[in-house]
C-alpha cells in the first residue's frame, strides 16, 4: 500500500523550488565602490552644453585589461559625473566642478553575470542609491556595442604605455579634482599673467603624504602635489602639454617656504623654471598660508 507523501514535506520542497528559480532570476548587487578616487584616474569628458563634467577611474586589474585588451574577473571601471558651475571672482570664466550627481560602475566577474558578457552594471545616484533593473539592462545593451573591446568604451592615452615625465607615476595617485579653463579666460589680459596662464583643462593629483596635507592641513615632507595640463578639443581631452609640481621638504626648499615648485613640457624630464620663476610661484602661494599654501582642495563625495 503506498503512502502519501508528507504534505508539509510536500510544500516546502516546492516552496524552495520557486525560491531557487526566483534568485536565479536577480542579477547580484554591484557594490558601491567607495574608494574609487584612489584608483588611477583614466580620463575626464566636459559636456559644457550639457553642463556636466565626467571622470573615469579604473582599478589595478582594469588598468591591466586595458593593456591587453581583456579584462579580468575584479576589473573595476567607474564613471563619476558632476555638475558644472561657473566660476566667480578671480575664477570668473572657468568652469569648475559642482556638485556630485551619479556614479556608473562595471563589475567584471564571468561567474556573477553570465548573462551580460561578465559585467555587472549599476548607476548609484547622489544618495548612493542604485538604479532599477531596467536602467542596468540598457546599461548592457548600450556595452554590447563594444563586444570587440570587452564592452568597455574607454581607452587609455598612449602617455600610460609610454611612461610619465616627474613626479613619477603621479596618475597613480588620488585624483582632486579638474579645472576647464577656455582661451578668453579674463587673467590672460593682465601683466603678468594671473595663474593660470595657459588654456586647457587641468587636472590635479596627490600622493598619499598630499593627501595627508589635504585632509588635515598640515604637509609633511615627502608631500607631492602635481597638475597637468591637456589641450581641450571642444568635448574631450586633447595632448599633455605641462605638468606642474610642488613638493614640500622643509630644508631643501627653506627659502619658499618648505615648498619645491617645478614645471615639466611634454616629454621632458628637465624643470623649465628657473630661480626666478620658482620665487614668483612661492610668491603667489603666500595668499595660501593659512592652508599650508596650498591653493588646490579635495572634497569628499
Amino acid at each position: 500500500m503506498k503512502t502519501n507523501p508528507n504534505p508539509i514535506t510536500r510544500g516546502a520542497v516546492m516552496s524552495l523550488v520557486v525560491l531557487g528559480l526566483a534568485a536565479a532570476e536577480i542579477s547580484p548587487e554591484v557594490p558601491y565602490p567607495g574608494n574609487y578616487r584612489s584608483w588611477q584616474h583614466v580620463k575626464s569628458v566636459v559636456a559644457v552644453e550639457g553642463g556636466k563634467i565626467f571622470h573615469f577611474y579604473a582599478n589595478q586589474p582594469a588598468i591591466e585589461g586595458y593593456h591587453a585588451g581583456k579584462f579580468a574577473n575584479g576589473s573595476i571601471l567607474v564613471r563619476e559625473t558632476l555638475r558644472t558651475v561657473a566660476g566667480e571672482g578671480e575664477s570668473k570664466g572657468m568652469l569648475k566642478e559642482g556638485e556630485f550627481t551619479a556614479l556608473d560602475v562595471m563589475v567584471k566577474d564571468d561567474q556573477l553575470y553570465k548573462d551580460t558578457a561578465g559585467w555587472g552594471f549599476e548607476t548609484f545616484d547622489s544618495n548612493a542609491s542604485p538604479s532599477t533593473k531596467a536602467d542596468r539592462a540598457q546599461c548592457y545593451t548600450c556595452h554590447s556595442k563594444q563586444k570587440d573591446h570587452d564592452l568597455v568604451f574607454t581607452t587609455l592615452r598612449e602617455v600610460f604605455a609610454e611612461g610619465t615625465p616627474y613626479p613619477e607615476g603621479y596618475r597613480h595617485w588620488t585624483f582632486l579634482h579638474s579645472s576647464l579653463v577656455p582661451s578668453t579666460f579674463g587673467a590672460f589680459g593682465k601683466k603678468p599673467c594671473e595663474k593660470p596662464c595657459t588654456a586647457g583643462l587641468f587636472h590635479f593629483y596627490a600622493n598619499d603624504k598630499a593627501m595627508q596635507g589635504l585632509r588635515t592641513g598640515f604637509y609633511p615632507d615627502g608631500a607631492i602635489l602635481a597638475e597637468e595640463m591637456l589641450e581641450w578639443l571642444g568635448a574631450k581631452e586633447g595632448p599633455r602639454r605641462i605638468v606642474g609640481v610642488m613638493v614640500k621638504d622643509d630644508q631643501r626648499y627653506a627659502s619658499t617656504q618648505g615648498w619645491g615648485y617645478g614645471n615639466f613640457d611634454e616629454g621632458s624630464r628637465t624643470d623649465t623654471l628657473d630661480a626666478k620663476a620658482r620665487q614668483d610661484c612661492a610668491q603667489c602661494h603666500l595668499a595660501r598660508k593659512d592652508h599650508g599654501y596650498v591653493f588646490t582642495e579635495y572634497h569628499e563625495r
